[in-house]
């Protein structure tokens, strides 16, 4: 079972680091959990893997990417009821697209203020990303 699902706009950046972190911490730790990720608008991108910003960043923290050469997935496409915790990066940018998003409706999400791209540099995001999912880590296991 996955307990996390990190979603963001294209499933390419700050979900797929924060996928890849969670997982590498958790794994390094022998913590049983896992997480994956999704996107709201995958498609309409034309990246559709892993955003080379946050490939870059994973290589700094020695963290070889488990989904390095995956297509990013839409939130539509996977079952939500897997997942104990669902996170949203940045609340001013996700939290309408949920509120689109018949699919999302019921589900108890929380959001972080991890903001995209180009509004902030990936040398100050990811870092910050990283530091939450630390934390979001010493919390397990979930209520």
């Amino acid at each position: 079972m996955q307990d996390v699902l990190f979603i963001c706009t294209a499933n390419i950046f700050r979900s797929r680091f924060s996928e890849e972190v969670y997982n590498s911490l958790t794994l390094n730790a022998k913590i049983p959990s896992r997480a994956f990720s999704a996107g709201l608008l995958v498609g309409e991108y034309k990246t559709q893997k892993i955003y080379e910003p946050a490939l870059r960043q994973l290589q700094l923290l020695n963290i070889d990417p488990l989904r390095k050469n995956e297509l990013s997935i839409h939130v539509n496409d996977i079952n939500l009821g897997e997942y104990k915790k669902i996170i949203c990066m940045d609340q001013n940018e996700h939290f309408p697209m949920v509120q689109a998003n018949p699919k999302l409706k019921g589900y108890d999400i929380d959001y972080w203020e991890i903001v995209d791209e180009p509004l902030v540099s990936s040398q100050i995001s990811l870092p910050l990303c990283y530091d939450k999912i630390k934390k979001l880590v010493l919390e397990y296991p979930f209520d």
